[in-house]
């Protein structure tokens, strides 16, 4: 029996320092590399968030928008990184706000977790806690100097007081998945020898720091969040070959105490120490695909070279894909359980819920009313962080308010998304989605054709 909207926890609003969520389900942070290459916002990027909110989602968090140019994942994600940036973006948290939803800008800063550079950031190493290369990629940095640092706080907290300006209803900082600042609290990752490094407080330094600069520029009435690994799982895909696991659930608790002491209203769930990692976002790593992904990164690590060279046998793609998540409670024998995907992070959400007392949005895959609900009513988390879910059903908080348990055709977890945005438009690349091929491309571009024919929608 369907539960109706108005007793269904899902549709329950909820108010986080004068923030008022109209349900439950918020869309996370996915766009593709739809802006224009230097950072400002293309039509592209507004259709795209208005077609999430015109389907029900309570808030959308921005796709990663860099606090600096040289902090930048990839090329053709809007910045945030000067004045001349608020006239976009209040342009659109207006279009989002008129299907009542709000519209959480999402500050960030890649550092060594820089994919593709700017073109002037060509053979100039990104800052970082660390001048090590990482697992994954072998991307490279540079370690930053205290004076730097010092900056970098105060560009969080300028980008921050934008967001503001824009009429954003509020800002995330990120501080997970190996970018910049998680960079500092990694256990295995900050190697400094000052006092940014050493025990927890200390590799915590920079995230409290950035909390209370943000804090004095946008005051104690503004939404501010922060997206955190609940585990770092440093050797997820290395084991035995490394054997640091990095920060553990226990320093998050730890943590999420700080945070709450210093201000901090929410706590967005998040796992793994870089993205992708076989914790997020969980599921296969489709190696055919990945096979252009590397070349597009040939010149960008260490180890990509190497990793492209091997990816053109079919064998190594089959031994890659069998390595990526072997260690996973969602593998089994190589096979994938997409039910043990959806709601993987609650237990751990739960836990930093109790002890930090913050209100948590947790990721984990969902796209079934009946796992989001049990969530919310074992009282594990607060709000459903969806991408790859809307990404696939778009309408998906619609059909859970008419009854529906879970799409006829739900995601499937193979992370063909993900794969190939560095390359391609963020959609679902999934053919046994959908009817046929040119169906697939047609639901993938419709979003760009509208914004090229100046298409609104109601």
């Amino acid at each position: 029996m369907a539960t109706s909207p108005t007793n269904d926890p899902i549709f329950r609003p909820l108010t986080i320092n004068g923030l008022t969520f109209k349900n439950r389900i918020v869309r996370s942070s996915i766009t593709g590399r739809v802006d224009y290459y230097y950072g400002s916002m293309s039509e592209g990027r507004i259709d795209w968030d208005r077609h999430f909110a015109r389907n029900g989602v309570a808030a959308i968090i921005s796709a990663n928008s860099g606090i600096r140019a040289d902090g930048m994942a990839a090329p053709g994600y809007a910045t945030i990184d000067h004045d001349r940036t608020i006239p976009s973006w209040r342009r659109l948290v207006e279009e989002v706000h008129r299907y009542d939803c709000r519209y959480i800008i999402q500050l960030h800063f890649a550092g060594r977790q820089r994919d593709i550079p700017r073109k002037d950031f060509d053979d100039i190493l990104p800052p970082s806690a660390t001048d090590r290369p990482d697992l994954l990629y072998g991307l490279r940095a540079r370690r930053m100097t205290i004076p730097e640092i010092h900056d970098l706080v105060q560009d969080y907290a300028r980008a921050a007081r934008r967001a503001r300006e824009a009429g954003a209803d509020g800002i995330e900082i990120v501080a997970c998945n190996g970018y910049l600042l998680h960079q500092f609290l990694s256990s295995a990752i900050n190697d400094r020898d000052d006092e940014y490094n050493g025990d927890l407080r200390a590799r915590a330094r920079l995230t409290l720091e950035v909390l209370k600069a943000v804090r004095s520029a946008v005051g104690r009435d503004f939404y501010v969040a922060m997206k955190l690994s609940g585990r770092d799982e440093h050797n997820a895909y290395m084991a035995p070959l490394v054997r640091a696991v990095g920060n553990t659930l226990a320093d998050t608790i730890e943590l999420s105490r700080w945070l709450a002491d210093a201000g901090l209203d929410a706590i967005h769930l998040s796992q793994g120490d870089s993205f992708p990692h076989p914790l997020v976002p969980a599921g296969r790593l489709p190696m055919d695909d990945a096979r252009r992904l590397f070349a597009a990164l040939y010149y960008e690590g260490t180890r990509v070279p190497l990793i492209f060279k091997l990816l053109q046998f079919a064998p190594f793609r089959r031994l890659f894909e069998w390595n990526w998540g072997r260690r996973m409670p969602f593998k089994r024998g190589g096979d994938l359980l997409p039910d043990k995907i959806e709601g993987m992070n609650r237990d751990d959400a739960a836990k930093i819920k109790q002890a930090s007392g913050l209100p948590l949005i947790c990721v984990g895959g969902w796209q079934s009313a009946g796992r989001i609900r049990e969530a919310l009513t074992a009282d594990q988390c607060d709000l459903g962080s969806i991408a790859r879910g809307l990404l696939a059903n778009p309408d998906l908080v619609h059909r859970i308010a008419e009854g529906q348990d879970r799409p006829e055709r739900p995601c499937t977890y193979c992370n063909k998304c993900l794969i190939n945005v560095v390359n391609y438009p963020l959609a679902c690349w999934e053919e046994s989605r959908f009817d046929s091929r040119e169906q697939m491309f047609e639901a993938a571009y419709r979003v760009y054709k509208e914004a090229a024919v100046g298409a609104r929608g109601a």
